[in-house]
């Protein structure tokens, strides 16, 4: 219970103040662009590469990612199929299984683990991330160009390509890899480390970020609101937040066998509510874009409670 208390409180507390201030006159679409900008490409980069430059690359466990996107794999294809014997269209499909197995590990994800598990829950966390969007985001705009999205078939290499580059291009992928890198170097090269004066800019920054990210959640939610499909975006919301955690645990703890705080980690990012990037993706493509929209409100609503019930069983206790 006293982990509810000092991990759900706060981070939904924070949603709740940054919809408070999406709502108010205080912050304007155009000032939560520049205030989302500002979080992804100063505050979380920071934070990111901070926490990245001080793991070993030994001490990595690669299995993670086998065991959280199988989970993905299988729920992905589920959800496909429920689509299907709904009658959608292949897009609409797509769009369906992103909601309910795209998870929100950067806006919610890092400050949820941060304030959790700390630096050393952060490097378990951060390895799904980095590949997170490449593999599920292309993957999905893949399946949009097969249905013939917008009438673009005859250069699909080239989008989906363009596409692949976008996700690498995040600003949150770079800074994961350069502080691994950074770290090996100040490790195997003598006399070399970050300045004492930069490290101090670069904690103030990190520190920054778990709660500007919640409040950046929090405003975006205010500004997008429900829409229609909702019942379709609840069924979504439901798999993702009841079944891949279930997913993901079974095979990291059975099938490639995960060290307890990894596991934990990937399975709480497994129950995190839907991103943004799903209803960013449907705008794009201008497919489902009211159902991935719910989805995202729905599950972010929603994961007060299913995180919670996370925490009370897996066990995890307050630091």
């Amino acid at each position: 219970m006293s982990a509810i208390v000092d991990i759900i409180v706060p981070v939904f507390g924070m949603v709740i103040v940054g919809w408070v201030i999406g709502r108010s006159k205080l912050l304007s679409p155009e000032g939560l662009r520049g205030f989302t900008a500002v979080t992804f490409y100063v505050l979380f980069p920071a934070l990111l590469f901070r926490s990245m430059a001080k793991v070993r690359v030994e001490s990595l466990e690669p299995q993670i990612l086998l065991a959280f996107f199988s989970g993905v794999a299988v729920l992905y294809g589920a959800l496909m199929v429920i689509g299907r014997m709904q009658g959608l269209r292949l897009g609409d499909r797509a769009m369906f299984a992103l909601s309910g197995s795209f998870s929100n590990g950067v806006g919610i994800g890092i400050p949820f683990i941060s304030y959790g598990f700390g630096e050393q829950g952060l490097v378990p966390l951060l390895m799904i991330i980095s590949v997170h969007s490449l593999i599920l985001l292309t993957f999905t705009c893949f399946l949009m160009e097969i249905d013939g999205a917008a009438g673009r078939r005859s250069n699909l290499l080239k989008r989906l390509g363009g596409a692949a580059l976008s996700m690498l291009k995040h600003p949150v992928i770079p800074a994961i890899f350069a502080g691994l890198l950074w770290g090996e170097i100040t490790t195997h090269v003598p006399g070399i480390a970050t300045p004492a004066v930069i490290d101090r800019i670069l904690q103030a920054l990190a520190a920054a970020a778990p709660p500007c990210g919640l409040i950046m959640v929090g405003a975006s939610l205010a500004h997008v609101g429900l829409k229609g499909h909702w019942q379709s975006a609840a069924v979504a919301s439901f798999f993702k937040l009841a079944l891949l955690p279930v997913l993901v645990w079974t095979i990291g703890r059975y099938v490639f066998p995960l060290d307890p705080l990894w596991l934990t980690v990937a399975t709480l990012n497994a129950a995190m509510p839907a991103g943004a990037n799903v209803y960013l993706i449907a705008q794009m493509y201008g497919i489902g874009v009211a159902r991935a929209t719910n989805a995202v409100v729905i599950s972010t609503a929603a994961s007060v409670v299913t995180l919670s019930i996370a925490l009370l069983l897996l066990g995890v206790q307050a630091r």
